[in-house]
């Protein structure tokens, strides 16, 4: 996905997130703001959303002597969402179509960001209820049913932490079908995303193979990910890719690729061709997919009318 003007506040957005969670103090924020925009002119609409704001909060960062400003907010939603994993996993097993639910929990926890919302605290526990309830804008988890065979290697892109913590409710169903999973991390502190700390956190060691994407960038950006990561990326029969900064990043790599996320901007809503807010699960049917989408938009507006 390219990054269109509407993207641009977002990315100061980001950086000004990550200065209230240093400091309480105006003018570091003004100046750390300030800073970032000088990064701007820098940026082309040549790359993804999650490339460009990346480089804004760096310099965001460097502004504000902190490499990760989120890890306090981290640690805080790793914990409430262990608190509720009892009950995301009662979710599960009470349901007749446990997978799909599964997947449904998993997207409830993609609230869990940050730097986009302005909500000092999630409701974690309405957004469950209500995609469990409501379902998903775009629904293809009988697709990913279908695909999953005996003894398939899935690799497993996390995005948040807390968040991750959902996943693994996932996880743990899909290593019930009996698959080879592989989950992957981000390299490094950025935004509130998840790290090698936060996946041992929520115990994924126990059911999956765990690696570092190597990369210090927001999404996942292929480039900039470790050999190892993109062994098992080239290697994986199923890739399931959570969160918009995912998305933004490898909805145009030519393979299937499982994509379980809240549509947060317009213009990431334009691209999956639903409305602000819509929580999609649906694959990334490489050179149909630009159709398809257009197609969902045409038919959402439709019904919008």
């Amino acid at each position: 996905m390219r990054a269109t003007p509407k993207c641009i506040p977002c990315y100061l957005k980001q950086a000004l997130a990550a200065a209230r969670e240093v400091t309480d103090e105006p003018e570091t924020q003004r100046r750390a703001i300030n800073e970032a925009a000088t990064i701007l002119p820098q940026l082309t609409m040549d790359k993804s959303p999650a490339h460009n704001s990346t480089y804004v909060l760096w310099r965001a960062q460097e502004v504000l002597g902190c490499p990760d400003p989120f890890a306090a907010k981290k640690r805080h939603y790793n914990q409430l969402a262990l608190e509720m994993y009892p009950q995301l996993k009662a979710t599960v097993e009470h349901s007749s179509h446990r997978l799909s639910t599964a997947i449904r929990v998993a997207a409830a926890g993609n609230v869990i960001d940050l730097g986009i919302l302005d909500r000092a605290q999630v409701d974690l526990a309405g957004d469950l209820k209500g995609v469990v309830s409501e379902g998903f804008a775009v629904d293809e988890c009988g697709l990913l049913e279908r695909k999953l065979a005996r003894g398939a290697r899935v690799l497993y892109l996390a995005d948040n932490a807390g968040e991750i913590v959902f996943d693994r409710v996932l996880i743990e169903e899909l290593a019930e079908r009996d698959v080879e999973i592989t989950v992957a991390v981000k390299g490094q502190p950025i935004l509130n995303d998840a790290t090698m700390e936060d996946a041992l956190y929520a115990g994924l060691e126990e059911i999956a193979h765990l690696i570092s994407n190597g990369s210090p960038m927001i999404g996942t950006e292929l480039e900039t990910c470790s050999p190892e990561f993109l062994r098992h990326f080239h290697s994986a029969d199923i890739i399931v890719s959570k969160g918009q900064a995912n998305f933004e990043t490898l909805n145009e790599i030519p393979t299937d690729i499982f994509f379980v996320l809240k549509a947060k901007c317009s213009e990431v809503g334009r691209e999956l061709g639903v409305a602000t807010g819509d929580v999609v699960a649906l694959f990334n049917h490489s050179a149909d997919h630009a159709a398809r989408a257009k197609d969902r938009g045409r038919r959402s507006v439709a019904e919008r009318r």
